[in-house]
């Protein structure tokens, strides 16, 4: 035996709970109500965190995934615009243009496993295990290596909760929530014991569906549905209690959202104002889409809050010369940053940033024109079938930008508040990994 032993290099455990406000975490750890956590947070030091722009899970979690800008990533929403097309298409893992932090590990030799990660489908094949998240359209399509599947199966994991169980029933959506975590948890255990890793990541969506649809219910005290929803976050204490009982003493352990959560009073169509106001138009008798767009449109809008101008050089059907663009922009920057809404005359918006104070990168053709952020309450979509500004869906929780998770176990963070670029460079020095190149986010621990 040599006199010297190959000194152990750290492990690193990323736990997501999509969604989950960092207050909303705290007030239920003061209640009582999520004692594992509670006791976990106590080991370390937990801050808020920003979002993407837009705050979006698609550009979040690639945002915390890369360290990077959209502009760098490539991914400004779950859907964008076919070049030079008036079609859409859904972001995929071949879309993002830059590496996640699993292929990073996995090109130094070391073994990684991504579970149910946004825009992880189709599956990347690497020194490890990645199952994709919700946007595989079958388990069979989601798991690299394949010879995963007979026991994923056996385990009867599912991919996501099913939206539309939710828009039906909210008790069948509770049992659906509780099913679908129980599951995505014994597959994290069983894998954290088949599997030698250096590196693992699980997203739990569970929680953003749970906001998404019962949010309200929650935050008026309902007296049927408040204690639901805690019940569920009970649920998920347990989980994280379970994974965290697993780990070793010594490994780095980090737990975030990639965005906050708040209240929905309204949501918000800029299609039907655009179309109100004469910047979007539709063909006679043709579909109200992105397809079915007059080319004498000079604007239009996808989802969330993107405008874009619709430009000559940009696009066979634009009717906007380049000679024109700066001024119709800022006619709708001041524009849409003064829209109010009709019934209460509250501002909708907060926030409408020009692409270039915002994005930064190779891909900064790819980015919105503008980019609208409301105030909370209003939720800002891109749907092209509404002809009125403001309604009201089945969706009563909206994604907030300011009040996601971050938290590390066992170390001091340095920011008072971080960003979700911040991620990727922080969990690569937890991992013992080279710093990155290119990014955009800092490393926010002591040492």
């Amino acid at each position: 035996m040599g006199l010297f032993r190959r000194q152990r290099t750290p492990r690193l455990f990323i736990l997501g709970l999509d969604g989950s406000p960092l207050p909303l975490l705290r007030a239920l750890m003061q209640s009582g109500d999520l004692p594992n956590l509670a006791r976990l947070f106590e080991t370390g030091s937990a801050v808020e965190m920003d979002s993407s722009l837009p705050d979006v899970s698609a550009v979040a979690w690639t945002s915390v995934n890369t360290g990077m800008n959209p502009a760098k990533h490539g991914i400004y929403g779950f859907v964008d615009r076919k070049p030079g097309t008036t079609s859409l298409e859904v972001m995929t893992s071949r879309h993002v243009r830059a590496k996640t932090i699993w292929e990073l590990t996995s090109e130094t030799g070391r073994r990684a496993v991504a579970i149910n990660v946004p825009l992880s489908f189709p599956p990347q094949h690497i020194n490890g295990v990645v199952i994709s998240d919700f946007l595989a359209p079958s388990l069979d399509r989601a798991v690299s290596p394949p010879d995963l599947l007979p026991h994923l199966k056996q385990l009867d994991y599912r991919i996501d909760t099913d939206p539309w169980v939710a828009r039906q029933s909210l008790d069948a959506f509770l049992d659906d929530f509780r099913i679908t975590a129980e599951k995505r948890a014994d597959a994290v255990l069983w894998l954290m014991d088949q599997q030698d890793w250096d590196l693992f990541m699980v997203v739990f969506m569970e929680t953003d569906r749970l906001h998404h649809f019962m949010w309200n219910y929650y935050a008026d005290g309902d007296p049927t549905y408040a204690p639901r929803f805690v019940d569920a976050y009970r649920l998920m204490d347990r989980l994280a209690g379970r994974i965290i009982e697993r780990l070793r003493p010594d490994d780095e352990l980090i737990v975030l959202s990639d965005h906050g959560f708040t209240s929905l009073r309204k949501e918000v169509y800029l299609n039907a104002w655009l179309e109100a106001e004469g910047y979007l138009k539709f063909q006679p008798d043709g579909e109200r889409s992105l397809a079915g767009m007059d080319p004498r449109t000079r604007a239009y809008s996808l989802d969330p809050g993107r405008i874009y101008v619709n430009l000559e050089s940009r696009s066979a059907e634009g009717s906007v010369r380049d000679s024109e663009f700066d001024g119709v922009r800022a006619e709708l920057q001041k524009r849409l940053a003064g829209l109010r809404d009709p019934e209460t005359g509250d501002a909708i918006v907060k926030d409408v940033y020009r692409a270039d104070d915002i994005y930064q990168g190779p891909y900064r053709a790819m980015a919105p024109d503008l980019l609208v952020m409301p105030h909370d309450g209003y939720d800002i979509k891109g749907s092209f079938e509404s002809t009125t500004l403001t309604g009201r869906g089945p969706l009563v929780g909206m994604h907030k930008y300011d009040n996601a998770t971050f938290f590390v176990r066992g170390r001091g963070i340095t920011v008072p508040h971080a960003s979700v670029r911040d991620v990727l460079p922080t969990a690569m020095r937890l991992a013992g990994l080279p710093d990155p190149a290119d990014v955009d986010g800092r490393i926010i621990i002591e040492g």
